[in-house]
């Protein structure tokens, strides 16, 4: 009998689990927060996701993230030498001073406490600009990159300006018309209380608070844009999924001859405008979506074909003005 009942239970669970939405199931906080991880460990955004110690070590540790520790600590007047990213017993020791004023464990090590009062003593040196009450009309945003600056937008009409940190040469921000396809709170250390995600096709780009303030106002992000945690609190609610953000900016050089050459493999707003070029010029078909694949290549080696030029399969000099770049 026990047995007879067990089946009929079984069998019933399972009816009700199968008869739900997989969004229905997957509900827990945990999921959510895996999903998170999943997505925004996937390009752009590493930049403090992953909580870690730095220390001394054999051989050094190395890296950005070190750097940009070592420019706060230097501009703390606590740090004198290069700025090199390499973790070395001089940064070890700048890094006790540091916990040494601050009644912090003097390990010398950037854990999440030192790391945390390193971000709390930027923040709270910095006044908030002033509250503004919320826009009423019709929000868009567009970003500066050259300028390193947020502009709110209300009906055509600059409603007020933000400092913002934009991507490193080497990790630019995308430059172009994108939207606000997902807002987040909390999302991890590196991200700040808020997140405002970009529908950049390429990879994952976004608005977002920072751990590192001192950061603000210079390029150092791996292509989001860094905002001071008040601030971005107080954009998060003004704006949707949809939003309009327009970021301005240089894309690239403008002498041919300075231009690093587009070729397979490669992701970004330079790819975006060469499949634009590629499809006015009616030699590709698929949607831009600033990934320089197979297709891209192949209407690449067409048009150089036809013209008469080198076919190399990339964008460098000559193509340039083909394409209208």
């Amino acid at each position: 009998m026990l047995r007879k009942y067990l089946l009929l239970f079984t069998t019933a669970l399972f009816v009700i689990l199968t008869s739900v939405p997989v969004e229905a199931v997957v509900v827990s906080p945990y999921n959510r927060l895996a999903a998170a991880f999943t997505e925004i460990s996937a390009n752009c955004c590493p930049e403090g996701w992953e909580q870690h110690e730095i220390k001394l070590t054999r051989p050094y540790m190395r890296g950005p993230e070190i750097a940009e520790y070592q420019v706060a600590l230097r501009r703390l007047g606590l740090y004198d030498h290069k700025i090199d990213g390499i973790f070395t017993p001089a940064t070890m020791q700048s890094v006790k001073k540091f916990q040494h004023q601050n009644s912090l464990k003097v390990d010398g090590i950037i854990g999440v406490n030192t790391g945390q009062a390193l971000a709390d003593r930027f923040e709270t040196e910095v006044v908030p600009t002033s509250k503004h009450s919320a826009p009423k009309g019709f929000v868009e945003i567009v970003i500066d990159t050259d300028r390193r600056k947020l502009i709110i937008y209300e009906d055509k009409n600059k409603f007020k300006e933000y400092a913002v940190a934009v991507g490193k040469a080497e990790t630019p921000t995308p430059i172009g018309e994108w939207k606000i396809k997902r807002k987040a709170m909390h999302w991890g250390t590196g991200f700040g209380t808020r997140w405002l995600g970009l529908n950049v096709p390429w990879g994952i780009y976004g608005i977002h608070g920072t751990n590192k303030p001192w950061s603000i106002g210079t390029k150092a992000s791996h292509g989001c844009i860094r905002m001071m945690n008040h601030d971005v609190e107080e954009i998060y609610p003004w704006v949707k999924a949809g939003t309009v953000v327009r970021i301005i900016g240089q894309v690239y050089p403008q002498r041919y001859e300075e231009r690093k050459p587009v070729f397979r493999g490669e992701k970004g707003t330079a790819v975006l405008l060469v499949q634009q070029g590629l499809i006015a010029e009616g030699y590709l078909k698929d949607k831009p979506d600033g990934i320089f694949g197979y297709a891209t290549e192949n209407a690449l080696k067409k048009l150089q074909k036809d013209r008469g030029f080198e076919v190399t399969g990339q964008v460098d000099t000559d193509i340039w003005p083909v394409l209208g770049l």
